[in-house]
């Protein structure tokens, strides 16, 4: 079942984030406090795929912009529970979102992909994404 995540599933959001980033995982303080304000702020959101347990989630920003002449979403993350990869749960709440962002009026969506992230490439060019740039970032604070 895919489902707009709740308060109380902080901690299992926690989790799957973590295996976004396992040699440098982030602070569980302060990556709570950004899960509640992804809940609580119309701009964002994320959805879960679950089944027994929260087993992917999908979060993402909406915002106005010029280029489009109105409003875009930013896919955040994508994060599948390891064991669980490969088994179609991230096409199925991509897909989810998809529909839910074009009943919202959403003209485009919009993701960034690190560059060793190769087999994430391949599943967004699978999914119908296309490479329209280059993404640049300046980091102002090394945690």
């Amino acid at each position: 079942m895919i489902r707009r995540v709740k308060i109380q599933d902080h901690s299992e959001i926690i989790t799957l984030l973590k295996q976004l980033w396992p040699n440098a995982p982030p602070n569980p303080e302060e990556l709570g406090g950004l899960v509640d304000q992804y809940i609580q702020n119309e701009n964002y959101d994320i959805y879960c795929y679950e089944e027994d347990k929260i087993l992917g989630i999908i979060t993402f920003s909406k915002r106005h912009a010029f280029f489009y002449q109105g409003k875009v979403a930013i896919i955040e993350d994508l994060v599948i529970d390891e064991p669980h990869r490969g088994k179609g749960i991230g096409k199925e709440l991509v897909e989810y979102v998809e529909e839910e962002l074009k009943r919202q009026g959403i003209l485009n969506i919009e993701l960034s992909s690190d560059l060793q992230r190769t087999g994430a490439h391949e599943f967004w060019e699978k999914m119908g994404y296309t490479k329209s740039g280059y993404h640049f970032r300046k980091i102002f604070n090394n945690r």
